[in-house]
């Protein structure tokens, strides 16, 4: 009975094993990623990448943007989405001229499309959660800045500079 259960627990073993030594190059990058289109402005866009495997060589990636939008009448939070699939091609995730590179020193991935930067891993949305929270009093910020701008340049310059008519 014990030889039965130590050569059944010695099966087990190789099979996990052999299913986890399986794993496919590209399977590093499934997961959320996150991070600003501009690290130096906490204003840009706001990105967060979610990867799945489609199949050996395809992933599907689901890209949400975000910002505030600070002008016109309100300061208020606006998200774009959309979907591609991308190929595993030398490494990197490519869908057309953009594509996905895993830097494994770090644990993020770099965006090469419609400029260069870093995404962090973001399986929780707390990265996407605190960026929004940090760009939030900003960007209300720039919105009060921009209406008071508006304000002043539709009152009359004799308003304006507290000159009387003649």
């Amino acid at each position: 009975k014990m030889k039965t259960k130590c050569l059944l627990f010695v099966i087990l073993m190789l099979l996990i094993t052999l299913i986890s030594g399986c794993s496919n190059e590209g399977d590093k990058y499934i997961g959320k990623w996150t991070g600003l289109s501009n690290p130096n402005n906490p204003l840009s866009d706001l990105r967060q990448v979610t990867i799945e495997k489609n199949s050996e060589n395809n992933f599907i990636i689901n890209e949400k943007i975000g910002s505030y939008n600070a002008y016109g009448k309100k300061c208020e939070w606006k998200e774009n989405t959309s979907t591609d699939i991308a190929t595993l091609k030398d490494g990197k995730l490519v869908i057309g001229g953009t594509s996905f590179t895993y830097i494994e020193k770090d644990n993020t991935l770099l965006y090469n499309g419609d400029g260069k930067y870093y995404l962090k891993k973001d399986d929780d949305d707390s990265e996407y959660t605190n960026l929004k929270k940090q760009a939030e009093p900003l960007a209300i910020e720039r919105f009060e800045k921009y209406k008071a701008q508006e304000k002043e340049l539709n009152t009359s310059p004799f308003e304006r500079y507290g000159k009387t008519k003649w």
